[in-house]
């Protein structure tokens, strides 16, 4: 019978913590996307400050 403990060795290799980077790295993309489109839209001929705006926003995503 089993007490509830359990060896890690046997475990399959896909671990949670891979599947949680991999839904984190979609959502990024996701939000990337969206800034994207919502500068795109609002702000038409200065790229200058779409790159910088879109230079913090990425850093505040990897925080």
């Amino acid at each position: 019978m089993s007490d509830g403990n359990f060896n890690r060795q046997l475990l399959p290799k896909t671990e949670l913590s891979s599947g949680l980077r991999a839904g984190k790295a979609q959502m990024r993309q996701k939000a990337e996307q969206a800034f994207d489109e919502v500068i795109n839209h609002f702000i038409l001929d200065e790229n200058e400050l779409k790159e910088s705006m879109k230079k913090r926003f990425m850093e505040l995503l990897r925080q």
